[in-house]
């Protein structure tokens, strides 16, 4: 194992001994999550299957967040850290916290840990305590705690239930630290190698720091942020198995009936832990990606279906849709939650809606090119409708400089035109039809 001197101020002053500052060491990058048996959450109500859509589902989850991003960011040749506990320097307790709205139940908590190879016991004692969370730091008495024992000198997973679960609001943060039974018994706790975003070290995937570590030092806690050398913002792999209620929820424009050719705004009001990067892994995906390995499958976070025949994913929560016939459509929303623990169960809460679409706003009566629509504009990507077309016409499109992009035929009705080779910007789209003047509209693409 390679020995990795801390020489920074702030630990020194921290830790106070020049011994703890060779006490982190680098451990070869073995440590596998999909090598070993998760542990049955025998509290929790059964999550939904893979293809379940409801409004309302139970989640049930093991939020192993900081050691996700350790693997997802890291070439497999990088390595975790680990810290000696108990330890000279005065430090009792080593956790990292997570951000959370709303109300969930945590039903028992893991982590990674190891025997300290100067143990005189084959198995050693490690306790993981719950913790709430109060001006960004965990705070005492502790939640509860459970457990656990590690017999290996590599690292391990280990989790226990509580026997009771527990509800948290807010902000939490799960610690550990050893406890000996036997004189002389130590372990191991492990962490990433998380730098901040603005560390000049070479290992570039290394910069995913968030402040989220802690430690507790004589007698409360502080941010490992720069504590282990300049730029160096470690985070211990701890996760709470958590379970919590979802739903999936939208607002419709206010507006009834909603014109035709007219783009309204829909929004998404579905629970917050669907765009929470340390619950959902579809959302962790979108806030670190790129990744230096593979391995990940990510859904869109919301899905929109408007009932006719369109619809986009949207890593956002919002989106705009213009209805182009009038008449009646039945849509949804499909909010999709994807595990964190071992890029595991998918489940979809899809919320449903009916919106009636009608001709008005004073067109009524417009007929040849005056009736004439254009949608979906801004679009996204790059399909265009152009409807109510009579008889014969000549479509063109122009760049802001003046230029030509796109020419062609269309006869009547509606012409589904393609322009998604184009660059986005803003266009002018000009539409001539036989024996009518001409009609131009301002075209963005996104």
């Amino acid at each position: 194992m390679i020995k990795k001197l801390l020489s920074t101020a702030a630990l020194c002053a921290l830790f106070g001994t020049a011994s703890a500052q060779s006490a982190l060491v680098a451990q070869p990058a073995q440590l596998t999550k999909q090598a070993v048996v998760d542990y049955v959450n025998t509290k929790s109500t059964v999550s939904p299957t893979s293809n379940q859509k409801v409004t309302t589902a139970i989640i049930t989850d093991t939020l192993w967040y900081f050691f996700n991003k350790h693997v997802y960011r890291n070439a497999s040749s990088v390595g975790f850290y680990t810290f000696p506990s108990p330890n000279t320097s005065g430090v009792t307790h080593f956790g990292s916290r997570f951000l959370n709205t709303g109300t969930i139940t945590v039903t028992g908590l893991e982590c990674v840990a190891s025997r300290n190879a100067t143990s005189p016991s084959a198995s050693v004692t490690v306790r993981i305590y719950l913790a709430n969370v109060s001006g960004g730091q965990p705070v005492l008495p502790f939640v509860d705690s459970v457990s656990v024992v590690t017999t290996t000198t590599s690292g391990q997973f280990l989790g226990g239930n509580f026997t009771i679960p527990k509800t948290i609001t807010g902000d939490f943060a799960v610690v550990y630290k050893c406890v000996p039974t036997v004189a002389g018994d130590s372990a191991k706790v492990w962490m990433n190698n998380a730098n901040t975003a603005a560390s000049t070290t070479t290992v570039a995937g290394s910069k995913y720091g968030e402040g989220l570590g802690h430690l507790r030092f004589s007698p409360t806690f502080t941010n490992t942020t720069g504590l282990f050398g300049p730029g160096t913002d470690f985070e211990f792999l701890v996760a709470p198995r958590v379970g919590f209620q979802a739903t999936a929820a939208v607002g419709t424009p206010t507006t009834s009936p909603l014109c035709t050719g007219t783009g309204y705004l829909f929004t998404q009001n579905s629970s917050a832990w669907f765009k929470n990067r340390q619950f959902n892994l579809n959302e962790f995906y979108r806030a670190w990606k790129p990744f230096l390995t593979s391995g990940l499958a990510p859904d869109s976070v919301y899905t929109w279906n408007f009932g006719d025949a369109t619809g986009n994913s949207y890593p956002a929560a919002n989106t705009t849709h213009t209805y182009a016939v009038a008449g009646t459509y039945n849509g949804t929303m499909t909010a999709m939650y994807q595990k964190m623990a071992d890029n595991g169960t998918k489940a979809q809460d899809a919320a449903t809606f009916s919106k009636t679409a009608a001709v008005c706003g004073g067109v009524q009566n417009l007929s040849g090119i005056d009736a004439i629509s254009v949608y979906p504009n801004p679009s996204v990507s790059g399909n265009v409708t152009i409807a109510n077309l009579s008889n014969e016409n000549t479509i063109e499109l122009y760049n802001m400089l003046g230029q030509s992009v796109y020419n062609t035929k269309a006869d009547a009705g509606n012409f589904n035109a393609d322009f998604s080779n184009l660059p986005h910007g803003t266009y002018f789209l000009k539409i001539s039809a036989v024996n009518e003047k001409t009609k131009i509209v301002k075209l963005i693409l996104n």
